[in-house]
């Protein structure tokens, strides 16, 4: 997740130790980013970044799954429905 909206969106992220997925530079250049505050859920964040990656990188689904994975362990409770 994009560190400035996940920092208001999950309580306790940290963007230094917050999971990641590394792109080159041409890949990362195509990701959208969000500005300003987010009011969103983390679930719906999450699903935003997960989408923009499958779109717009040649990440593989089994990398987004375990992204997906790290993000829900790290953070309980953060992406429930």
């Amino acid at each position: 997740m994009q560190k400035h909206p996940a920092g208001q969106a999950v309580k306790g992220y940290d963007p230094a130790t917050g999971p990641s997925i590394a792109l080159p530079r041409g890949e990362h250049s195509r990701l959208s980013t969000l500005k300003g505050d987010y009011t969103g859920s983390a679930r719906d964040l999450l699903a935003r970044d997960i989408r923009d990656l499958r779109n717009n990188t040649n990440a593989p689904n089994s990398s987004l799954r375990q992204l997906i994975d790290l993000n829900k362990e790290m953070y309980p409770g953060a992406f429930g429905r």
